[in-house]
């Protein structure tokens, strides 16, 4: 017994002894170890297909903006983090706001591993004002042609913010053909634009036969009154609108919240008191990275005399509620 036990260890104490050997000779005899390396079989894999992409190319979140904000990186990359992973993201800019995103790492990394592309916004379409954003929005060969393969569409503009503590998520809302911020509870359907979910055929359906008259109505209110009127469409109403997203009217924990004007139109019947605010604040506090918030009044004089260096560079005349 004590015999085949020394054997065993023997034979354990000659394999590293053999590996050793068997390594130098590759360093001590380079010709002999390229013939043996050529002799070795070789396996090569090929596939009818390519792999398949973790993402889905007609599931796509759309942010358009030409200025480079602060807060453009940070709300992108939130964005990204918040909307079901197999959503595909797009941005469209200025060279001046994509040279400013290409500066994160992490936003290289996206474009590099298919999640994100940039790119800048195909020529004669603009974001420069409310109609620019109006045509770009009602124009049928972006839809058609830039957007393609796009199905479901989720467009976000930097003043809107979708809440990490929201227990809906982007695809709960995929069975209707617009969802947005409601205006009033009067309506039957129709909602903002500046955070909606759209469906593009849909909306190809409507700009195929008809044309918006430029400085007209603005895009979402113009779409929405023909999309609801498409045979066979499911716009959601004011109602179930106040779950998706608050602009001028309450609601108990929506998805996501739209301002206006980046951030400085701030409406009464959801920011219109402390009690709403430190409610908002508590549930979605991601929301101040869109906000124009102001230190200068929290800096004490005395102890900070250079105070004017906390003012603004602009002082707008801000409708709504001052935070």
């Amino acid at each position: 017994m004590r015999e085949g036990v020394s054997i065993k260890a023997a034979k354990r104490a000659f394999l590293p002894l053999l590996l050793l050997v068997f390594a130098w000779s590759f360093v001590l005899f380079p010709h002999v170890s390229r013939e043996v390396i050529s002799r070795v079989p070789r396996v090569k894999f090929e596939f009818d297909h390519p792999p398949r992409s973790p993402f889905n190319d007609t599931k796509v979140a759309l942010l358009i903006e030409g200025r480079p904000l602060p807060h453009l990186t940070p709300l992108l990359l939130h964005y990204m983090s918040v909307v079901p992973p197999d959503w595909r993201f797009k941005f469209f800019g200025t060279p001046e706001s994509v040279q400013h995103l290409n500066r994160s790492h992490i936003v290289r990394a996206h474009v590099n591993d298919g999640k994100l592309d940039v790119a800048l916004l195909p020529e004669g379409m603009s974001m420069s004002g409310q109609e620019a954003t109006s045509q770009t929005f009602t124009n049928l060969t972006f839809y058609r042609d830039v957007l393609a393969p796009a199905e479901f569409l989720l467009v976000f503009q930097t003043d809107a913010m979708l809440c990490a503590n929201s227990q809906q998520n982007v695809d709960d809302w995929l069975d209707f053909d617009w969802v947005g911020a409601s205006w009033r509870l009067t309506d039957r359907f129709g909602g903002n634009g500046g955070l909606s979910l759209r469906r593009v055929s849909k909306i190809i359906k409507v700009l195929e036969n008809q044309v918006r008259v430029r400085f007209s109505e603005p895009e979402d209110v113009w779409l929405t009154e023909r999309m609801g009127l498409v045979p066979g469409s499911r716009m959601a109403n004011s109602t179930e609108q106040l779950k998706f997203s608050a602009e001028m009217l309450y609601s108990k924990h929506p998805m996501g919240f739209h301002t206006g004007g980046s951030g400085k139109w701030l409406h009464p019947g959801v920011w219109g008191t402390p009690k709403l605010r430190e409610e908002m604040w508590e549930y979605c506090p991601e929301i101040k990275m869109m906000l124009e918030m102001d230190e200068e009044r929290f800096i004490d004089v005395r102890a900070c005399p250079s105070k004017q260096n906390w003012k603004r560079k602009e002082s707008p005349q801000e409708l709504g509620v001052s935070i």
